[in-house]
């Protein structure tokens, strides 16, 4: 919470982030909304107007490119009161930041920095500007749904279901742990986690079994397990080029981000199959 101190401590106005986005679509530049509470405390007069201004960061976010835009309070001064009241800031972010910063989030939580200024426009007794920052915290989800106003991207999230069967609770964890690997960067090893976590997938499933079956078929003859066999262990082959480097064939693999996300996504989805499996 960002705490603007006036006067000599006479008062105080007190700025929290809430988790909320809204955005306005326009042509390759857009509106970012972003909501606040504002609570005043100490001796200060009801009603008196302050404006709001700042300018928009990213926070703890690994890339160099941290500035968004600049904040305003599009219906103008809020007034005090003894109660807490919403603000609403803008700002405006192109295609191109929207891309960076899902790039730079990786299906991570977005993390935004506020740097505000709180201008005093009546009894001010001592200088009427206080500054301070808020770190405003947007769920994953949250801000992958707002995307979608846009027809910017769409998003799906994958839930594996909690489990006491040893190897199944243990692929969830390596798509855990995926996630984390896609967000440092590593995206080789995030390859190698979703092939470990396509394990338990294959055991349950008997993929193995099936897809020697089904290759010796027409592709138009398969059943639906068999092709799902097959969709398994094409995946498995494919995302084994992630932890091996056989001589003139996986070692010359190359691994970007969007591959990182596609194999965990895939293994994701296939293991959460496994919910209507005993």
């Amino acid at each position: 919470m960002a705490d603007f101190q006036f006067g000599m401590r006479d008062y105080s106005v007190d700025v929290q982030a809430q988790h909320n986005v809204t955005f306005t679509p326009g042509w390759d530049v857009h509106r970012l909304a972003l909501t606040f509470e504002v609570t005043a405390r100490g001796n200060y007069t009801e009603d008196a107007p302050f404006l709001v201004s700042g300018s928009l960061w990213t926070h703890e976010l690994p890339n160099p490119a941290s500035y968004i835009g600049v904040l305003h309070a599009p219906t103008g001064p809020v007034g005090l009161k003894p109660f807490k009241r919403h603000l609403s800031l803008e700002t405006t972010v192109t295609d191109r930041q929207l891309r960076g910063l899902e790039k730079a989030r990786a299906s991570a939580d977005l993390s935004l920095r506020a740097d505000l200024t709180l201008t005093a426009l009546a009894d001010a007794k001592n200088w009427p500007v206080a500054h301070d920052q808020e770190i405003i915290r947007i769920p994953h989800a949250t801000w992958s749904n707002a995307l979608t106003q846009l027809d910017a991207g769409a998003f799906v999230d994958v839930v594996i279901p909690i489990t006491t069967v040893e190897g199944r609770a243990t692929g969830a964890r390596r798509i855990r742990e995926a996630k984390t690997a896609i967000r440092d960067g590593r995206y080789e090893h995030a390859v190698a986690l979703a092939r470990a976590a396509l394990d338990p997938v294959r055991e349950a499933c008997n993929t193995k079994k099936l897809h020697d079956q089904a290759v010796q078929k027409k592709a138009g003859e398969r059943d639906q397990e068999e092709r799902w066999a097959i969709l398994t262990q094409s995946a498995y082959a494919l995302f084994s080029g992630a932890p091996h480097d056989d001589a003139g064939t996986t070692e010359n693999f190359s691994w970007t981000r969007a591959d990182a996300i596609a194999a965990v996504a895939t293994a994701a989805g296939l293991l959460a199959r496994l919910e209507d499996r005993p």
